[in-house]
C-alpha cells in the first residue's frame, strides 16, 4: 500500500478528529463544507487541477496544516500560488455528515435538568466548595469537578446527593471497563457523569474516551469496521482520595476541590443528619454518631450507617450492644 492509499484510508478519522476540536472545529466545519462544495462542482480533469485559497475563502496557513494532517494534498505549486485537493472527497464528506448528524448537540430539545437549591443541604461545612459545585451544576456550559482528599470527608456524601439528579449516571473508576464507559455515554447521554475512584481507572481506552468528552464533548468508537460518534453535553464530577498519579492532561480539565477530615462536631452533625435520612429518630441518630466517634474512634459517616443498620431495636441499649460488638473487631 502506497503512502497516498494509506492517507486515503485515514481521511474519515482525521476529519472527525479535527472537527471535534472545541477551539477550531466550528471554523474547520465551515471551511470543509466550502471545499467539498467546490470539489463537487469542479470534478478533477487532471492531476494538477485543484482549488486555490481564494476559491474556498481559506487561510493558506490553515490549508497547509490540513496538508500536514493528511486531509488535503498539494496538486500544483507555482510562484503564483498553491492548488489543493482533498485526499478523498467521499470520506471527507462522510465525516462532515457524520459529525453534523450524529454529533450535533441540540440544546433546544435537550431535556432540562432541574438542580434543587437544597441539594447539598445535608453537607455540613465546606460552604465555599458547595457553592462552586452548585454553580458548576447549573452552568450553561460544561464545568468538570474533581473532589479529592481524605477518605472520611464529605466526598462520598456529595456524590450520593448528586446521584439524585435526573439524567445522572454513577460509575466506579475501577469498574469502568466492565461497565462499558463508551456504551453508557453513547446510549444514555447523561447530563452528569459521577465518577468515583477516578484514580483507579486503568483502561487507556476509557481514559481516552473521557479526555475527549471532557475536552470537546466528542466521543467515538471504531469496532469491526464500524464507527460510532456522538457529541455530548455531559459534565463530569469525579472523586479520588489521591490525585498525584492522575495524568496531567486529565487534571487540567477539572476544577479541583480538596477536602479534609471533619472535625468532631462536624462529624456528629453530618452523621446524625444522614442517619435521620435512614429513618433513625433524631435523638438516637445523634447518640449513634457520638458513640461511633468516641467509642469506635471513627469520623467516617459510613461507620455510623453500618451501626444503624445492625440495630434490632431503636434504643440506646441496642446501640451500645452493636458498638461493643464492633469494638471487639477492631
Amino acid at each position: 500500500m502506497g503512502l497516498g492509499e494509506m492517507s486515503k484510508s485515514k481521511v474519515y478519522e482525521i476529519a472527525l478528529s479535527l472537527l471535534s476540536d472545541d477551539k477550531n472545529g466550528a471554523k474547520l466545519k465551515e471551511l470543509l463544507a466550502r471545499i467539498i462544495e467546490w470539489e463537487k462542482a469542479h470534478p478533477q480533469k487532471s492531476e494538477y487541477d485543484g482549488f486555490y485559497w481564494y476559491d474556498v475563502s481559506g487561510d493558506p496557513r490553515v490549508l497547509n496544516k490540513l496538508v500536514i494532517c493528511g486531509l488535503l494534498k498539494v496538486v500544483m505549486k507555482t510562484n503564483s500560488g498553491t492548488a489543493y485537493r482533498l485526499v478523498d472527497l467521499q470520506e471527507a464528506e462522510k465525516a462532515l455528515e457524520s459529525f453534523g448528524e450524529d454529533a450535533a448537540i441540540d440544546k433546544s430539545t435537550e431535556e432540562e435538568v432541574k438542580i434543587p437549591d437544597d441539594l447539598l443541604d445535608i453537607i455540613i461545612g465546606h460552604e465555599e466548595k458547595k457553592e462552586i459545585i452548585m454553580r458548576a451544576l447549573k452552568a450553561d456550559d460544561r464545568v468538570h469537578l474533581l473532589l479529592y482528599g481524605s477518605p472520611a470527608s464529605a466526598k462520598s456524601l456529595i456524590l450520593e446527593c448528586l446521584q439524585k439528579i435526573a439524567r445522572s449516571k454513577y460509575i466506579i473508576g475501577s469498574a469502568s471497563t466492565k461497565a462499558g464507559l463508551f456504551e453508557l455515554l453513547y446510549n444514555e447521554e447523561p447530563s452528569f457523569l459521577i465518577l468515583d475512584e477516578i484514580d483507579k481507572m486503568e483502561s487507556m481506552e476509557d481514559l481516552s474516551i473521557l479526555l475527549s468528552m471532557m475536552q470537546s464533548g466528542f466521543i467515538s468508537e471504531t469496532k469491526h469496521y464500524r464507527r460510532r460518534t456522538k457529541m455530548l453535553n455531559t459534565k463530569v464530577i469525579a472523586a479520588a482520595n489521591r490525585i498525584d498519579r492522575l495524568p496531567p492532561e486529565l487534571l487540567s480539565r477539572f476544577v479541583k476541590l480538596r477536602f479534609s477530615n471533619y472535625t468532631d462536631d462536624e462529624f456528629v452533625d453530618v452523621a446524625a443528619k444522614v442517619l435521620q435520612r435512614e429513618g433513625i429518630p433524631i435523638n438516637l441518630a445523634g447518640y449513634i454518631a457520638d458513640q461511633v466517634l468516641n467509642k469506635l474512634g471513627s469520623r467516617d459517616v459510613r461507620d455510623a450507617i453500618k451501626c444503624a443498620r445492625l440495630l434490632r431495636e431503636e434504643t440506646k441499649e441496642d446501640v451500645d450492644k452493636v458498638i461493643d460488638l464492633l469494638r471487639q473487631q477492631l
